[in-house]
């Protein structure tokens, strides 16, 4: 079975994964990775953590969906996004039009214990229990539109990939 070369966007919550998984799934694809904080960091010279800092969330929002826009027409690509794209209606229009998009779901304990105490994710607040769990369940919320969702955890980036793959092939039958 083979899947058409329409981009394939990973979304959900920090510490779900969505760069070691998307690294792998292209890799088994044999197509171009991206991810899209990365490209972020990369137009505007410094990290995720000082463009809020310095500029806001605002501005990093902007970054961002000007740096997903850029991909547009883009065929034959993984993409990882950041965690909040795929929350805002328009990005999220924007990736279903494009493209496939996989949510990557992983429970609170497990995001928590992947990303630890990263300061370079500003919006990583662990300390306040209640105000963090309302903050990833609103997320969920917008993650759970997305075409297909993958228990991404436990499990190691490669068989993750292998996973998806199987079933976008199924699906695109």
């Amino acid at each position: 079975m083979s899947l058409d070369d329409r981009p394939i966007f990973l979304v959900g919550f920090m510490g779900s994964g969505k760069s070691r998984i998307g690294e792998a799934l292209a890799r088994r694809l044999n197509w171009e990775f991206l991810d899209t904080d990365a490209r972020v960091v990369e137009r505007e010279g410094r990290s995720v953590g000082e463009i809020f800092r310095d500029r806001g969330e605002a501005e990093f929002r902007r970054a961002e969906w000007e740096a997903l826009r850029s991909l547009e027409g883009r065929r034959g690509i993984v993409v990882a996004t950041g965690g909040g794209l795929f929350v805002g209606f328009a990005r999220r229009r924007w990736m279903k039009r494009q493209g496939r998009t996989v949510w990557l779901d992983v429970p609170l304990a497990v995001a928590r214990g992947r990303v630890g105490e990263d300061d370079e994710r500003p919006l990583w607040l662990p300390r306040d229990a209640i105000a963090f769990r309302a903050f990833f369940e609103k997320r969920r919320a917008a993650y759970a539109l997305a075409e297909l969702r993958i228990a991404a955890a436990p499990g190691e980036p490669e068989d993750l990939a292998q996973r998806i793959l199987t079933v976008l092939q199924r699906i695109s039958h």
